[in-house]
């Protein structure tokens, strides 16, 4: 990960308002608003990385080439008879500081900060100045070829690059950081420094490596062997001086300039007792720490805004967080996209932008701010419980964690001995409604965030005590797409027992007993007595469910349970509820 960088100055908290990406990429036609800051997560192939670099076509200069890029059109468009439809991105850009205001009068316009457009007279009032910036990709008729530009919407005047500088994004990308190449980030850091200072170091280290490398070319072993090699004919061929050919040759790194050594340099760390090894010896999240940290030392001006792709893949968890947490205190406007829930925890809530593809087309889904204390208290499960599943469709909400041990553990069992796929494999991951008991009130609060953000959401219900849910029932089926309710009297514990043989029951509930010393009576309990009994010791010892899974015979896999993971792994049919047999 390394930095692309253009110098920013007298910026004051500038951020992106809206983004319009319009026949970009995946993309047909989106609008986004973000929020403060914003940290992309969704489905694979949602689109994450296609608005980073929509983003990038419009901020980053450096993102350009002499000619477009094919891969941003969304495809051929257009009619057989006419031209083939532009690829756009619109970027609105508000709170540009007095310095920017000033270098770019002329291209102002009055914006209304709710819409990121143009404010109407009536309400420009709450107007606030700012530019709209636009990359363009389109055909050009008389080249026969497409042709992009970047523009300003409200005139259609070409950006000039002064001022595409001007406007341009820090963009942290792949690369090593520390780098002492020219253009490098840490080559630039270091001269705003001392430019002198630096330009004399060059060239002493240049006059340094000439005399090491002529001392070495003057070692007597060196010009004994040169003198076999070139007196083999190789002197007489290259027409060099017959006497004394090798004075002739010497060693320089690559076309001989300083320039290539201090390309071919990279960074040294003495981090544990192995001393001084280089950077790519030392791991991912070591590159990955420093160019994160080289990105912030090169952004720390007051209002850049910040751009990164898959942030965290190289990162630790916990320095994943504290460095995204870092970057976003520190810039004007953070985008970064991400796989990694320990990133998203950084933001708030509100700046949370999942992109989804499982609904037909690319959607994007953000929450609302929390306005009352109900709203504010589900907001909390979104960093526990659902950051962790920001990746996939479905959510299937559980109860608790007893359930989600015991169904996790059937789907293990399943697919360790006959190779059955688990809802994962589907898209689906088993999430619980709580951390301990009384789940099942929590329920609605998850689904509705989860439905807010995009899920698809399933719901997995006991039914240990009839008659008691049809309040629960009906507010979920407005916020589920499917309800999997147990047979009557049936809790997750039944699941996993009913429908097994009294003689698998006992196998395995014997091993339990041995292992965590319940003290149970095994061999003297009666094949009656056994699904009572094994229902309550399996809320024993904080919950014994995956154990017991576990213990139960080869081949031996709850029905009940296996029924719940089945319909899992099936697209929703047409009733919202679905109501289990008892086998």
């Amino acid at each position: 990960m390394s930095l692309l960088i253009t110098f920013h100055w007298g910026r004051t908290n500038v951020y992106v308002a809206r983004v319009r990406l319009e026949r970009f990429r995946g993309f047909a036609d989106q609008v986004i608003l973000p929020g403060r800051h914003a940290v992309v997560v969704g489905e694979p192939r949602a689109g994450r990385s296609d608005l980073i670099t929509g983003l990038r076509r419009a901020l980053d200069p450096r993102s350009w080439s002499r000619s477009p890029d094919l891969s941003d059109l969304h495809a051929t468009g257009g009619s057989d008879d006419g031209p083939p439809a532009e690829t756009a991105v619109e970027v609105t850009l508000l709170s540009l500081g007095p310095d920017l205001e000033q270098e770019l009068d002329g291209r102002l316009e009055l914006i209304d900060p709710a819409t990121g457009l143009p404010a109407p007279e009536d309400h420009a009032g709450r107007g606030q100045l700012g530019v709209r910036i636009q990359y363009r990709v389109f055909f050009d008729p008389v080249i026969g070829e497409h042709d992009h530009a970047w523009e300003y919407p409200a005139s259609g005047v070409p950006v000039p690059r002064v001022e595409r500088d001007l406007l341009a994004a820090v963009v942290i990308g792949p690369g090593t950081p520390m780098q002492l190449r020219p253009g490098g980030v840490f080559r630039n850091l270091v001269a705003e420094r001392d430019a002198g200072e630096v330009s004399v170091a060059v060239s002493e280290l240049a006059t340094d490596v000439d005399a090491a490398t002529g001392k070495l070319a003057g070692v007597k072993a060196v010009q004994e062997v040169l003198g076999n090699v070139l007196g083999l004919g190789a002197a007489q061929l290259l027409e060099m001086p017959t006497a004394a050919a090798e004075a002739s040759v010497g060693w320089v790194t690559d076309d001989g300039s300083v320039d290539a050594l201090l390309r071919r340099l990279q960074p040294a760390l003495a981090l544990d007792q192995a001393g001084p090894l280089p950077l790519s010896a030392h791991g991912s999240t070591a590159k990955g720490v420093l160019a994160v940290a080289e990105a912030m030392a090169a952004a720390d001006i007051p209002g850049a805004v910040v751009l990164a792709d898959d942030f965290g893949d190289d990162l630790d968890a916990a320095a994943a967080e504290f460095l995204a947490a870092s970057l976003r205190r520190a810039s004007g406007q953070v985008w970064l996209s991400t796989r990694r829930p320990e990133v998203a925890r950084a933001f708030d809530p509100t700046e949370v932008l999942r992109l989804t593809r499982s609904h037909g087309i690319r959607r994007h889904h953000q929450l609302a701010p929390a306005t009352d204390r109900k709203s504010r208290l589900a907001l909390r499960q979104l960093h526990l419980l659902l950051l962790p599943a920001m990746t996939t469709r479905s959510v299937a909400l559980l109860e608790g964690p007893h359930d989600l041990e015991g169904y996790s553990a059937v789907a293990e069992r399943r697919m360790r001995e006959s190779g059955e796929l688990p809802p994962a494999a589907y898209g689906v991951r088993m999430i619980p409604a709580g951390t301990g008991d009384g789940g099942k009130d929590q329920i609605p609060k998850l689904a509705r965030l989860a439905r807010d953000l995009g899920f698809h959401v399933r719901v997995v219900l006991d039914h240990d005590k009839p008659g008691t849910d049809a309040a629960l029932i009906t507010e979920l089926t407005g916020q589920a797409e499917q309800i999997i309710r147990l047979p009557e009297r049936t809790s997750v514990e039944r699941a996993l027992i009913r429908g097994l043989p009294a003689t698998e029951l006992r196998t395995a509930l014997a091993v339990v007993n041995d292992l965590y010393g319940l003290g149970l009576d095994v061999a003297g309990t009666g094949d009656a007595d056994l699904d009572g009994l094994i229902t309550k010791q399996l809320k024993q010892k904080g919950g014994l469910h995956q154990p017991f899974v576990d213990a139960l015979p080869g081949g031996a896999v709850p029905p009940l349970a296996a029924a719940v993971l089945n319909t899992l792994t099936q697209p929703p049919g047409g009733s919202v509820l679905v109501e289990l047999s008892a086998p």
